[in-house]
């Protein structure tokens, strides 16, 4: 299952572990989720991160350990902060279903 805004939004502000496909191992930091936009069925979002100076800087997909989240992500790096890089995922994922009542 892939976590929802809801559980992105839980751990903002928290640690994040990211674990690049080499198995090297980096500390980040969640620093915003944008707020959610549902349209046509579909909800989108941003979470953006902050690394320190020994993250590469380029994008690929990170197995992210960030509270109750586990799971591969893309980062995209998206500037330089004063210790190290900005990065960012965005995501488009199906809206949950209302639930019927019966």
């Amino acid at each position: 299952m892939s976590a929802t805004h809801a559980d992105w939004a839980a751990a903002a502000g928290g640690p994040v572990r990211a674990t690049a496909p080499d198995g090297a191992g980096f500390d980040l930091r969640l620093v915003e989720v944008s707020p959610a936009r549902e349209t046509d069925g579909w909800v989108a979002y941003t979470v953006r991160f902050e690394s320190g100076p020994d993250l590469p800087p380029e994008q690929q997909t990170y197995e992210i350990v960030a509270g109750a989240v586990a799971e591969p992500v893309f980062l995209v790096p998206t500037g330089r902060t004063a210790d190290g890089l900005a990065l960012e995922a965005v995501f488009a994922q199906a809206a949950p279903r209302a639930q019927e009542e019966s």
